[in-house]
């Protein structure tokens, strides 16, 4: 009588921008890193960028091999990353952000490497794009670049959502054959449970009192956030619950002094918080009472689902990817991108009825606990990678 065999390890060399204090990309490869392990996948990192601390310095401490490429050119970057390609013995090169996965394309051709490339973010709305300062004519030859050089030497792509896949194809002209899609996920384990002794004890350390009504918003303080919109609006919250509180959780970014300006100009001092990077955010979310999200463009928001997984209501923009992570509304709120009035309206109304938010948070924790759990995700992501190795 035969046993089976336990399959082969495989080698996986991850490619990023970088691991700093970190975004969704970074947070969910670190998050997923001992996952990996102990499902047979033998990782190493490489990072385009240094990083003091933050999470090059956690995934260190994990004992995974990091390395930081060289600066320089294109050119002298790729043959030192084609270089450390050999030198792992990988399986699959897995690139993540835009200036990642073209240097992994760049390095890995014609090396026998299976390449893999996470698309993590709608990189080519041309409306947001503008609006941050971007001419369309640089994007569109970003657009053409990226998509020429990903479909000629990139073997397969991961998306998070149906809307970034809609990208892939639309704009860069991927074969949506080539495509998996596999969202991002959380360990509800890691986060720990929505508790009133956490609530209260993180309320305390806060100088928050429990009868004041809270709102969250965790991301960086960059444009795309819309944090200067959800300050307007908060004003209008604040004429109907004069004690309310907005946090804003997120490392400083281009919108950062806007975001203060309002806040100033709205004489909103007492009600906004500005609390910049914090490595508590499961504890800020366990203690506040709404999250808030109105994202004019988003490839996923992880901090949405972490949002749902502790139990707190959620508002967001429409914009596709946060509607398809909010299962059309069914999920949490959804207002209109941009409109000021219609997220305030959204807020007052979570804020004045308890029954209604205690109602979305529980359809919100269902929904995380059905599809955004880690341990489903990484299973997913570790058939992808089988499947891809297996292909070569």
């Amino acid at each position: 009588m035969t046993t089976p065999t336990e399959p082969r390890p495989l080698k996986v060399l991850h490619v990023i921008d970088s691991l700093g204090v970190g975004g969704g990309a970074e947070h969910s490869l670190v998050t997923m890193l001992p996952e990996l392990a102990a499902r047979g996948v033998e990782s190493e990192v490489v990072c385009l960028t240094p990083r003091v601390g933050g999470l090059q310095a956690r995934v260190q401490e994990m004992g995974f091999r990091l390395d930081v490429a060289p600066a320089g050119r294109l050119p002298s970057r790729a043959k030192w990353l084609r270089a450390r390609l050999h030198e792992s013995g990988a399986d699959l090169i897995h690139a993540s952000l835009v200036s990642s996965c073209l240097l992994a394309r760049a390095a890995g051709r014609g090396t026998g490497v299976r390449q893999l490339n996470s698309l993590v973010q709608t990189t080519y709305d041309m409306e947001l794009r503008s609006q941050a300062g971007i001419p369309r004519w640089k994007l569109r030859t970003m657009a053409t670049v990226d998509g020429f050089t990903a479909r000629r030497y990139v073997d397969h792509f991961h998306t998070l959502t149906e809307a970034v896949t809609t990208e892939a194809t639309d704009v860069l002209g991927i074969d949506p054959n080539r495509i998996s899609e596999i969202p991002r996920g959380r360990s509800s384990a890691q986060l720990g449970a929505r508790t009133e002794q956490r609530r209260a004890a993180t309320r305390e350390s806060l100088g928050i009192a429990e009868s004041v009504p809270v709102a969250i918003n965790v991301a960086r303080q960059d444009h795309q956030k819309s944090q200067e919109l959800l300050v307007r609006a908060f004003a209008r919250v604040v004429a109907q619950h004069p004690t309310a509180l907005l946090l804003i959780a997120g490392r400083e970014g281009n919108a950062t002094p806007a975001i203060q300006r309002a806040i100033d100009e709205l004489q909103l001092g007492d009600s906004v918080r500005l609390y910049g990077h914090r490595t508590d955010v499961p504890d800020l979310l366990a203690a506040a009472d709404v999250f808030v999200f109105p994202s004019v463009s988003e490839g996923f928001g992880g901090a949405i689902i972490e949002a749902m997984a502790l139990e707190l209501p959620v508002i967001t923009s429409d914009h596709p990817a946060l509607v398809e992570v909010l299962a059309g509304g069914d999920a949490g709120i959804v207002t209109r991108r941009g409109d000021e009035l219609e997220l305030a309206n959204g807020i007052n109304r979570l804020f004045g009825d308890p029954l209604a938010a205690a109602e979305l948070a529980q359809a919100g924790h269902q929904r995380f606990m059905n599809h955004y759990e880690l341990g489903v995700i990484v299973d997913q992501m570790v058939a992808m990678y089988r499947t891809l190795a297996l292909s070569s």
